[in-house]
């Protein structure tokens, strides 16, 4: 045995006979002896627990080069679960891409994007002229200086008291477009000039469009029977042809879906209902939500045939 050896084999035994013999010096006496040790190793544990810190957990020394954790991270566990959900979903989204290839392949099978649309919907965005505004506009005080050039609006424009409108068959507007401010509907083009037309509210006398009822629930919003709104002057709309029991404070969306806009737009509530005895249709009154709204400017739902189409 070398000379390092034993001396590092004599010092591991002095320790330990001193630590033997400590168990047998009276606990008052050997205080400062332990307090002393705990002192001297205070170190070492500090550099100990950061080590285990940083590596995460006891580790089993490497067998070939190859070590395996013993006590392993819960996070990355986790982390390997999530790849592993992900790479199989992943899996069957490209099989389901491969199916769907090998069907559009075969022969009669036509896919629904190779044909465009007959009708393209654009949204023209105008502003309501202001009641004097639109009193100068009606009698010529903002064209005078262009009468000769042709440029006033037709009498049938004119003389209406509707609001109006600054945008016309300039826009391309044709009568029967739908207005909208935001996702409310607030009426329908009643004429169409050269550079202005007037709206029909949803309130005026001759409004109707297709309405559709609406509950709102835990489940979120679940749509019922559907009628037509119509307007007759008042504050308020009439809904009709509804058989379908109706409570207080439904609400009422347009109804019908023709493909150009993907979502119900919004009429207001219901505010009285009554079922008259030996009637089974209801009379229902609507509070517009147009009537809240403050116009400074309006979309107009235009309708064109798509070019491709024709062609």
């Amino acid at each position: 045995m070398k000379k390092t050896d034993r001396g590092g084999f004599r010092v591991a035994v002095a320790l330990g006979l001193a630590g033997a013999g400590l168990l047998f010096v009276p606990a008052e006496a050997a205080r400062p002896v332990r307090s002393l040790v705990r002192d001297l190793l205070r170190p070492g544990q500090m550099a100990l627990a950061a080590a285990l810190r940083c590596g995460g957990g006891w580790r089993v020394p490497a067998i070939n080069g190859v070590g395996t954790p013993a006590v392993s991270n819960p996070a990355t566990e986790e982390v390997r679960t999530l790849r592993l959900q992900n790479r199989r979903l992943e899996l069957q989204v490209t099989r389901l891409r491969e199916r769907l290839g090998l069907h559009a392949a075969q022969p009669g099978f036509a896919s629904a994007s190779a044909i465009p649309p007959l009708v393209n919907p654009h949204l023209v965005e105008a502003r309501v002229l202001g009641e004097e505004t639109a009193s100068f506009w009606r009698g010529h005080k903002l064209l005078s200086a262009g009468a000769g050039q042709r440029i006033a609006e037709s009498a049938l424009v004119l003389n209406d008291a509707r609001p109006l409108v600054d945008a016309g068959a300039d826009a391309r507007l044709a009568e029967g477009d739908a207005v909208y401010a935001g996702r409310t509907v607030i009426g329908k083009i009643a004429e169409v000039g050269r550079f202005s037309s007037t709206l029909r509210l949803v309130t005026d006398p001759g409004y109707s469009g297709r309405a559709r009822l609406a509950r709102r629930t835990s489940q979120g919003l679940v749509f019922g029977a559907e009628g037509t709104l119509v307007g007759d002057g008042t504050d308020v709309c009439r809904l009709r042809h509804i058989t379908d029991p109706v409570n207080i404070d439904d609400e009422v969306f347009t109804g019908g879906a023709d493909g150009l806009i993907p979502f119900p737009m919004y009429y207001g509530r219901v505010v009285r209902a009554e079922l008259e005895t030996g009637s089974n249709e209801w009379s229902i009154w609507v509070h517009p939500a147009a009537s809240d709204e403050r116009l400074e400017s309006v979309l107009i739902l235009r309708r064109e045939i798509n070019a491709e189409r024709i062609h």
